[in-house]
C-alpha cells in the first residue's frame, strides 16, 4: 500500500508542471532589453580617499518591463 501511495505522489508531482499557467510567458509579453549609454567610462586617477562619482544612464529598449536584479562594479 505504501508503495502505491509513493508512486501516486511521484506521478502527481510530475504532472503538475504540465498544467502550469503559461499566460505570463515572455513570448506573449515581449522581451526586455537594456541599453547603457557610455558603458566603458574610465575614471581619471584620484587621490586615495577622494569620492568619485559618475552617472550611468540605463534605458529599456525592449517591449517588456526590465528588472535589474544585481549591479556590481567591474
Amino acid at each position: 500500500m505504501k508503495k502505491w501511495l509513493f508512486l501516486l505522489m511521484l506521478v502527481l508531482l510530475w504532472i503538475q508542471p504540465l498544467y502550469a499557467d503559461t499566460s505570463s510567458s515572455t513570448a506573449t509579453q515581449g522581451t526586455p532589453s537594456g541599453s547603457i549609454t557610455d558603458p566603458g567610462y574610465k575614471f581619471d586617477p584620484v587621490i586615495e580617499g577622494d569620492v568619485v562619482t559618475h552617472e550611468f544612464t540605463l534605458s529599456n529598449t525592449g517591449t517588456a518591463p526590465l528588472k535589474i536584479l544585481k549591479v556590481q562594479s567591474g
